[in-house]
């Protein structure tokens, strides 16, 4: 019986452990999993509903840890590196591109303890997002990548990153576990109903949230746009952007908010999440998972940022780069037009089986 460990610490991460963890619980592949939860999401409304929601086994190690970047990020290593030493894995399963899975690569790499990086190759090519680093250095730390899609293999070869490069090294396209899960949650996506009036929200990027003032153009910005067309927006409200709507408006932000037809709800949970895409026109974001989930979804999307990870999204015409307030407008009119030609059943992100696909070649190169 092979033993690893999986480390997790951020909602996008529970999503796609969840799917993984699921099929390793199947002795047959003799692989035996133990899970550490870095405490990066440590609320019930930012992780606890979501393990859940999605019925991830039970934290084998929890970590408490603080608040501020660095300092977090030492106290994640430290209780990593002891976890090793306590459960002596054959490797360590990290997800994206959080600081708990950079925590996870340093920590495995100098216990000398192969890194499996699942979600691998992805690039935006803005170093200004912390994530960007978490990423590149993960995959240069890691001992076996698994793709999402080609665009991310094809990436990760250009860098010399591909199987072989090094000794022990594997790199492989699994497809997309947030896909597994999407649809084991969500099913199959509907068409939009012609009676679809509302658009869903998020706002959580230092980059957009962070400045008061940027926040207030987002919200104002957006809430002018949704009045305009005639929706209303659903905004589960990130504790860091709640933070600063209220340094902004008040205590009573919430009611300022409604008064731009902006609903704002408490952080969902992972199946309310997907019961708003089932029902909403459009998907407003500077999330990276929820561009592909709308996608799952069938719904287009609007990225608000400079620079997506994502960029076969892009490239397919489902989503689209809106970096700035003023343009928001224009994109969603054109987001709106161009909808009847958009394709949602193209397998950016292979066949919805990942995770099958994940455990068979990890259980053949735990056992070379």
């Amino acid at each position: 019986m092979k033993r690893v460990l999986t480390v997790v610490g951020a909602r996008p991460q529970m999503i796609k452990a969840s799917a993984l963890s699921r099929v390793l619980g199947d002795v047959s592949f003799g692989i035996e999993e133990r899970i550490l939860h870095t405490g990066q999401h440590s609320s019930y409304n930012m992780s606890g509903c979501f393990v859940d929601g999605l019925k991830l086994p039970p934290a084998h190690h929890m970590l408490d840890v603080a608040s501020q970047p660095a300092l977090r990020m030492g106290q994640m290593m430290s209780g990593i590196m002891e976890a090793i030493t306590k459960d002596a894995p054959d490797a360590v399963i990290l997800y994206g591109d959080t600081d708990s899975t950079l925590a996870g690569a340093w920590a495995a790499s100098r216990m000398q303890t192969p890194v499996v990086h699942i979600e691998a190759g992805l690039r935006s090519f803005d170093r200004t997002m912390p994530e960007e680093i978490n990423r590149i250095l993960t995959d240069a730390l890691s001992d076996v990548l698994f793709c999402p899609s080609q665009a991310a293999l094809n990436l990760l070869t250009k860098e010399g990153i591909k199987t072989g490069g090094r000794p022990g090294v594997q790199v492989t396209i699994s497809g997309d576990l947030m896909l597994d899960t999407a649809r084991r949650f969500g099913g199959e996506p509907q068409p939009i109903s012609a009676e679809a009036k509302t658009v869903l929200l998020t706002l959580h990027r230092p980059s957009n949230v962070d400045n008061p003032e940027r926040l207030r153009v987002w919200l104002e910005s957006a809430g002018a746009v949704a009045k305009s067309m005639g929706w209303r927006l659903h905004f589960p409200v990130h504790p860091r952007t709640a933070k600063v709507a209220e340094r902004i408006y008040g205590g009573a932000w919430r009611s300022q908010l409604q008064s731009f037809g902006i609903d704002s709800q408490e952080p969902a949970g992972y199946q309310q999440m997907l019961n708003w895409l089932k029902e909403v026109r459009q998907v407003w974001t500077d999330s990276g998972g929820l561009q592909k989930e709308a996608y799952f979804m069938g719904r287009p999307s609007l990225v608000l940022r400079e620079a997506t990870e994502w960029v076969e999204l892009i490239q397919h015409g489902v989503t689209r780069l809106c970096p700035d307030p003023g343009e928001l407008e224009k994109a969603a009119i054109a987001m709106d037009k161009g909808y009847d030609d958009m394709d949602f059943s193209f397998p950016l992100y292979g066949d919805g089986k990942a995770a099958l696909h994940i455990a068979q070649t990890l259980r053949e190169w735990l056992n070379r």
